[in-house]
């Protein structure tokens, strides 16, 4: 799960800097961009990344809770 996290993360960061680069690639990352978004599956594209982006630090949190708990309460 955290590589699935890990690897959305990357893909949106490579994307950002992308986007941020100068000249024609830039025009042409933001016409990709606008299409994928604007089409149903980009929707859903979206959707599920962000299910995955919430998920993932759910369950961050949780696992990081349950392992301070435990060395709190070695019984549990």
């Amino acid at each position: 799960m955290l590589e699935v996290i890990t690897a959305f993360f990357l893909l949106i960061l490579h994307s950002i800097i992308y986007l941020f680069s100068s000249g024609e690639t830039k025009q042409i990352a933001k016409k990709h961009i606008k299409e994928i978004l604007n089409s149903p599956d980009g929707v859903i594209i979206l959707i599920v990344a962000a299910a995955l982006l919430i998920g993932g630090y759910i369950y961050i949190f949780m696992v990081s809770v349950y392992d301070y708990k435990l060395k709190l309460y070695p019984s549990i």
